[in-house]
Order: structure tokens, then C-alpha cells, then sequence
């Protein structure tokens, strides 16, 4: 059983170009110890209910399989890069030869609109800088292996294939989230991720979905952000803070990434 690691965008500035290969995001983002598996089935399935899911019928159909069963605790849509996420886990059930596989789950995510830089940072792991726009196997990164607990909290969906059309929204954003980017490199610690993040959201207008969720974090000596593109805060020492809001959860920051879950460690050196 293959196993993906949910993916939380911090910031990001997307590239698309008429290759999706040279497609992406620059940005910064982690994985976390929630995510999904899949094992081979008939049709596509996602927690036992079939579901039209175009980004992973596109790699079903380029490797031949059936069909797939996809299991998570985490919704589609709220920015988890849960797309990202069963097209990777989907793409690593097959043994075809001379196929990049996570290069294809990146190619259905961009031709779908369903995200541009999740799957790269699902390869890696951990908390991941994405130097450049591009797949798995052209990727430039910088990795940081965080051993850290987050609390977050999710509270709907937002349509990232309407963002990733617009073009005045991907024009605002990729400016904000190159800056952005920048500005965590010269100090990548968690507080500046928090800065960085939320200073990414307010310039881009989007922190206008979760503003009052991470304001009152900060009320109480907490720090959040929002988590991208989705209804959905990530948070330092805010789980109370949250509790007003709906159901927080807690999860680890992940620096594994996509892996066999019946092999010890991560799957960085198959053919991706």
C-alpha cells in the first residue's frame, strides 16, 4: 500500500507555461503524518465511494491500471493537496517501466487545475522551499526536517481550479509569493513562516476566509496562518483558540514523504 503524505501550502507563486512539466509554483510549504494510501482496485474509490476524479483517472489511463482505492482522513478540497496526493499514491501502484511516476502526477495536477506545487513537496517531505517551477525530477528545493507538532483546524473548501483561471488573481499571487518566498529564505525559522505565510495571505486578499480564525489565535499568544488554497487554518499553540471556531486536530510535520508503507523510509530513489 502506498502511502502520500497530506501537503500544506504556505505560499506560492504559480508558473503555467504550455509544458506542464515546466509548470508549478515557487513557494514553501510541509508535509504532515495524515495523508492518503492506496492499494489497486476497480474504478476509483476515495474512502469506499466512487467518485469522478479526473486528475487520478488521467494517470490511471497513462499507466494502465483498472481502477484505485484512495483512503484518507482529510477532506478533498481544503487545501491539503489531497489531489496532488491520490494522483502520486495512484502513479506509484504501477510498475511501468521508463515512466517518471511522480512527473506524471504532477502533469495531471497541472492540466486539471487541481494544484501546482503539491506534489513536489509530497516527494520530498518535510518543510519544503520550491526554488523553482517545475515536476519532481527538475524541482530545486530546499528541505528542513522539522520535528514539530501543529494544530489546525478546517472549515470549508475553496475552488482552486477557479483561482488557477483567473489570470489578475495568478498575476497578484505570483508577485506576493515570490516576495514572500524570498523573505523565508534569509530566515527560515517557524516564527518567520508564520510572518511569511500571513504576510502572503493579507497581500493576496485570501486571508479574508480565515482572518478572524487566526486573530483569535494571536489573542491568545498563539500563531496561525492560513493554510493554502482552502478554508483552513494551521496553528502554533492555538488549539483552544480553534475550539471556538469547530474541530481542531493535531498532526506532525511529515519528512518522509511518499513511501511503500510496507518499506521502512521514504521512496526518494525510485523513478520519479
Amino acid at each position: 500500500m502506498i502511502f502520500v503524505p497530506a501537503s500544506v501550502t504556505c505560499i506560492f507563486s504559480p508558473e503555467i507555461s504550455d509544458n506542464p512539466l515546466s509548470s508549478g509554483s515557487i513557494g514553501v510549504g510541509f508535509t504532515i503524518n495524515m495523508g492518503v494510501t492506496a492499494k489497486r482496485g476497480n474504478g476509483i474509490k476515495f474512502n469506499g465511494k466512487p467518485i469522478e476524479f479526473p486528475t487520478v483517472e488521467y494517470v490511471l489511463n497513462r499507466v494502465g491500471l483498472n481502477g484505485v482505492e484512495l483512503r484518507s482522513e482529510l477532506p478533498l478540497g481544503c487545501g491539503f493537496g489531497l489531489s496532488g496526493a491520490s494522483a502520486l499514491a495512484t502513479a506509484m501502484l504501477s510498475e511501468q517501466p521508463n515512466i517518471h511516476l511522480a512527473d506524471l502526477a504532477h502533469e495531471a495536477e497541472v492540466l486539471n487545475r487541481t494544484g501546482l506545487g503539491d506534489v513536489v513537496t509530497q516527494v520530498f517531505g518535510g518543510l519544503v522551499v520550491r526554488k523553482n517551477a517545475s515536476c519532481p525530477s527538475k524541482a530545486i528545493v530546499l528541505k528542513f526536517a522539522w520535528n514539530l507538532e501543529l494544530d489546525f483546524l478546517i472549515i470549508g473548501k475553496i475552488d482552486t481550479k477557479e483561482f488557477l483561471s483567473e489570470d489578475v488573481t495568478r498575476k497578484r499571487i505570483k508577485k506576493a509569493g515570490i516576495y514572500w518566498t524570498k523573505e523565508f529564505i534569509k530566515n527560515p525559522t517557524i516564527d518567520n513562516l508564520f510572518r511569511c505565510s500571513n504576510g502572503f495571505a493579507k497581500e493576496t486578499g485570501l486571508i479574508e476566509f480565515v482572518e478572524d480564525v487566526i486573530e483569535a489565535v494571536k489573542s491568545q499568544n498563539g500563531l496561525a496562518s492560513m493554510v493554502m488554497l482552502g478554508k483552513a487554518v494551521f496553528a502554533l499553540n492555538g488549539f483552544k483558540a480553534l475550539e471556538e471556531f469547530g474541530k481542531p486536530f493535531k498532526a506532525r510535520i511529515d519528512c518522509c514523504g511518499v513511501r511503500n508503507e510496507s518499506v521502512c523510509g521514504s521512496m526518494q530513489n525510485r523513478r520519479f
